[in-house]
């Protein structure tokens, strides 16, 4: 029997796979090659689930020292971005989804934000940089085929030279 973990796992693919609108019952348990049955054994029912699942989704962001640029830019690549470009959609049509996407974003800039911050040295070029660091990758995961991300690592790259070009204000 799948762990919460492995439902949790199993949706962000779903969702990578098929938005927010082929999530289901259904496609979670034909992904996990079991009954609905053993999706009730652990979570009550979808709403509840739903709750969950964006707790997850939540507390994976920004794992690291949020400090520490080029981990950030490491943790950037790393991101699911097709199920994040879901989860974006999803928020769209679910207030309680736009509010953990919000948690979400505002935390990100936080955490870019100081890091750019330490490097610029300059508060206000610092929230500057860090808005076009999250269009970008906000951008790009709307933009991007499926598992075409090639041009996010040249993005990063190029936005860290940027960064770096602006060093000490």
């Amino acid at each position: 029997m799948p762990s919460r973990r492995e439902y949790f796992e199993a949706s962000l693919k779903v969702l990578a796979e098929h938005g927010f609108t082929g999530l289901n019952v259904g496609a979670l348990c034909r992904e996990l090659g079991v009954t609905s049955g053993s999706f009730y054994h652990h979570f009550l029912g979808w709403p509840g689930f739903v709750t969950q699942l964006l707790e997850h989704w939540e507390s994976r962001q920004l794992l690291g020292s949020p400090e520490d640029f080029a981990a950030l830019m490491d943790l950037t690549l790393g991101l699911p971005h097709e199920a994040e470009a879901a989860i974006r959609a999803w928020a769209l049509n679910d207030g309680s989804v736009r509010a953990v996407q919000e948690r979400v974003d505002a935390a990100r800039r936080r955490a870019v934000g100081k890091a750019v911050e330490g490097i610029v040295g300059d508060r206000a070029l610092a929230r500057t940089l860090t808005s076009l660091g999250m269009a970008m990758l906000v951008g790009h995961q709307q933009l991007a085929s499926a598992g075409e991300h090639d041009e996010l690592t040249e993005l990063l790259a190029e936005y860290t030279r940027l960064v770096h070009s602006r060093a000490g204000g």
